[in-house]
């Protein structure tokens, strides 16, 4: 049986639009354009069967979801495990900084197998942040550079294994 994942990112926050960078505990507010992006990523979900969102507790990402699904009568469960993440440094030299994100990735695999365990529906999706979609696409094989807002990643999930289907960008 196969089972389609959708993972995507918050539209554009004032914060994105002048390029601040913020971690946890900031709760940003979708643009205009974030809420346009948001629109687009409706006409994306339009003809997909969505069972249900999981998504981060901050606004933005549920803001998103609720805008990019409201065609959908579906419940968004949140996730704490799927806030923002420190991942803005990736590609770090700093030991310290290595040992934060290998423990950001974990808890966010760990969420990610943890839906995949107890939630048998065959339709999900999960809103929330650059480099927390950046991780969940990582722990499914497929490596991201950088994630643009409201940017989509389709997978399936089936007896082989995780597949990459393809990336909407709005």
């Amino acid at each position: 049986m196969k089972r389609h994942f959708y993972f995507f990112r918050h539209g554009q926050t004032n914060e994105n639009e002048v390029g601040i960078r913020y971690g946890t505990g900031i709760d940003a507010y979708l643009t205009d354009l974030g809420i346009a992006q948001a629109q687009k990523l409706s006409d994306f979900f339009k003809d997909k069967d969505i069972d249900v969102v999981y998504s981060s507790p901050y606004r933005r990402a549920i803001d998103t979801a609720k805008i990019a699904l409201s065609d959908k009568n579906i419940k968004i469960i949140i996730k704490d495990e799927l806030k923002e993440a420190i991942f803005w440094f990736w590609d770090t030299e700093s030991e310290e900084k290595k040992k934060q994100i290998n423990e950001n990735f974990k808890i966010i695999k760990n969420c990610l197998e943890h839906i995949v365990k107890q939630d048998k529906r065959n339709n999900m999706a999960i809103a929330s942040h650059g480099g927390v979609t950046r991780a969940l696409c990582y722990a499914c094989g497929y490596k991201v550079d950088g994630i643009q807002n409201a940017q989509c990643f389709h997978f399936v999930l089936d007896e082989n294994g995780w597949k990459y289907i393809e990336t909407f960008i709005p």
